[in-house]
């Protein structure tokens, strides 16, 4: 035998092993998964990444045997082992409160501008200045919110310097936009008016959007005493409309200089979700267009039902407040559920003691307007209690723009202003002030159902907790 031979016929130093093969598509989806479960610590982690790679329950059933998905994640879970290391610790808190706080403020910021209204309206008139107000506040409402929606959309994908820029220039276009408004009726002064607003409701947006809101409140608080005064002083008018003017240039000057902040001007191009920005902008007109319709007709000589907003208004910080919970709680839900029937029935207790909630507050503030009013008027009480459910009805918008469900949030404000706009015309003739508060709480719990239907489908969905 040749040394070739030898070393041919030779027995190897170590033992091949071959690798295993499996033929369990259990196994295989394990492997597959496992690196993005690593570190899942719970079968419903599992779930909700099976689902988001496209697992439903029907491939469960057929191509895994199990009756569902959530079935399936437990045994993936359970073949998954220990975690490949600890989870990271959960973020400390840190300013909470003031968060908490800041968010609570935002309904009050919004109607710091109305102390001075009445001043407003004494120098220009009834009528050109609702006109005025209401037409710059559905824009100002709608440019607002896309605004901000876009902003965060930058600011999420580590843009800062490209939303800083588009606050800025929106900012700045804001007061041109009043002033072509105010233009089109005619006026100056209503030129001067509708700038005012839109630039005060852009510089609201900014300091939000740079957790700035205190230079908002002592920017506009002497206007909010000298407009108070008035009241008690008719004397004080001009007084009042110079420190109006004042705090809505010092608060637009503090918006402007917060968005030259320092940051990278390298920043790589970004895609905007044109179609969810369409839907934002869509929802604002028609939200807004929802409240001031109903308002509106109360002006210029029922101002007790028309000023059945506030309460909703001065509440609406809170209400979005609870809002902001609620990924929270849900989250909760999911590491403390066992099953899915479990999450579902925990995801609509807390919807709806969240509700209940966003109504009990400003139902205190509208009693405490009625007992201000000094009213037991019907068509009044109905009006408050129309505007505290539509503080529930934006909880449950507040969710559903969160899934960026806009296409749903307008066809249910479409529905109700509708509904109420249309019962009014099938009753012909002009109706009573009771008939037409009614039929507005009517289509308001038409809105607040609405939205819940539409909401049902995605906030029982794991995956969106991840």
């Amino acid at each position: 035998m040749t040394v070739e031979d030898k070393t041919v016929s030779a027995p190897p130093t170590h033992p091949v092993v071959l690798p295993r093969i499996s033929t369990d598509p259990l196994d295989m989806l394990v492997d597959r998964m496992r690196p993005a479960l690593g570190r899942a610590v719970e079968a419903l982690q599992v779930a909700a990444a099976l689902e988001a790679d496209g697992v439903t329950d029907r491939i469960a059933r057929v191509e895994y045997g199990f009756p569902d998905v959530f079935a399936l994640a437990s045994e993936v879970f359970r073949r998954l082992g220990p975690p490949s290391d600890d989870p990271p610790a959960p973020a400390a808190a840190g300013n909470s409160r003031r968060r908490t706080l800041r968010l609570l403020l935002h309904g009050p910021l919004y109607a710091l501008p109305s102390a001075v209204f009445p001043a407003v309206l004494a120098v220009l008139g009834h009528r050109n200045a609702l006109i005025t107000l209401t037409v710059a506040g559905v824009i100002g409402w709608a440019y607002a919110g896309t605004v901000a929606f876009a902003a965060y959309q930058l600011l999420g994908s580590n843009r800062p310097h490209r939303a800083a820029r588009l606050l800025r220039f929106s900012a700045l276009a804001a007061p041109l936009l009043g002033a072509a408004l105010g233009a089109s009726l005619g006026d100056w002064r209503l030129i001067v008016l509708a700038a005012g607003q839109l630039a005060y409701q852009l510089a609201g947006t900014v300091l939000m959007f740079y957790r700035r809101e205190l230079w908002q409140v002592v920017a506009m608080a002497p206007a909010v005493v000298a407009g108070v005064a008035y009241l008690l002083s008719p004397s004080l008018r001009d007084a009042a409309l110079i420190t109006a003017g004042a705090g809505v240039t010092i608060a637009f000057t503090v918006a402007l200089l917060c968005t030259f902040r320092k940051g990278s001007r390298d920043e790589p191009a970004t895609r905007l979700p044109w179609r969810a920005l369409s839907g934002v902008t869509a929802y604002g007109i028609l939200s807004a267009v929802l409240l001031l319709h109903a308002a509106l007709p109360y002006l210029p000589d029922r101002l007790d039902i028309a000023i059945a907003v506030a309460p909703l208004i001065l509440s609406m910080g809170f209400v979005e407040w609870r809002a902001e919970q609620f990924r929270a709680q849900a989250v909760g839900l999911t590491r403390g559920s066992r099953r899915p029937a479990d999450f579902e029935q925990g995801v609509a207790r807390a919807i709806g003691r969240e509700i209940l909630l966003c109504l009990a507050v400003p139902a205190v503030l509208g009693v405490a307007l009625l007992a201000v009013l000094g009213t037991t008027d019907p068509a009044v009480v109905v009006m408050v209690a129309a505007h505290v459910l539509l503080a529930g009805a934006y909880y449950a918008a507040f969710l559903l723009a969160g899934f960026e469900r806009f296409g749903h949030l307008c066809a249910s404000l479409v529905a109700a202003l509708v509904l109420h706009l249309g019962a009014v015309f099938l009753l012909g003739g002009p109706v009573t002030p009771l008939a037409d508060t009614v039929l507005f709480l009517g289509s308001v719990l038409a809105l607040l159902a609405l939205f819940l239907l539409g909401l049902a489908p995605s906030v029982r969905q794991v995956r969106h907790y991840r």
